[in-house]
């Protein structure tokens, strides 16, 4: 029972974050909204069995399994995750779809949260994008997507998270890149 209870403390905990987050970023829903399919069956019982503490228990999951049932129902339940926005039916191709903005800043809300989560006192403002550097090679953003998604981090690693909350409300980087 203590690795389900550590496990809903580290969501309820993580959601907060991202939630605080995104309403200061203006995505208020998004942030009311965020991880709620945590809390079902289907990614609660198997991330708790695979909680550890300091990472993900999906990245336990995948290297026991080769696979994780949680990860696959939480990216396809939730539009915040760059892998929700690949579309391959018929194609056998993994094309990325242009993310809409509220999403973006949502994503970049959940990093900055499990950076805080799993790293706790020793997160920086260089963090997000050290990750993102990190896994890049990794991801498949459409290509304006991944231009917004930089524009955010490198404003975070410089300014702060401030910066960041004063460029996500930004009415006319929105329009822009809504019109790219």
């Amino acid at each position: 029972m203590g690795k389900y209870w550590k496990h809903f403390k580290t969501i309820l905990k993580h959601k907060w974050i991202v939630m605080i987050t995104c309403i200061r970023a203006g995505v208020v829903w998004r942030g009311l909204m965020h991880d709620n399919s945590k809390f079902g069956p289907t990614e609660f019982f198997t991330s708790a069995k695979y909680f550890q503490g300091n990472r993900s228990p999906i990245d336990a999951e995948k290297e026991e399994k080769g696979y994780s049932y949680a990860w696959q129902h939480h990216k396809g339940n939730n539009p915040h995750h760059w892998e929700y926005w690949i579309d391959n039916v018929g194609t056998y191709q993994n094309n990325p779809v242009k993310i809409p903005y509220n999403y973006i800043i949502e994503m970049i809300c959940d990093w900055i949260g499990a950076g805080k989560v799993y790293t706790k006192d020793k997160w920086t403002k260089e963090q997000p994008l050290e990750y993102f550097n990190k896994v890049r090679d990794t991801r498949i953003f459409h290509p304006e997507s991944e231009k917004l998604i930089l524009i955010f981090l490198r404003g975070v690693a410089r300014s702060g998270l401030k910066d960041f909350y004063k460029q996500a409300k930004c009415k006319e980087l929105k329009k822009v890149y809504e019109n790219s």
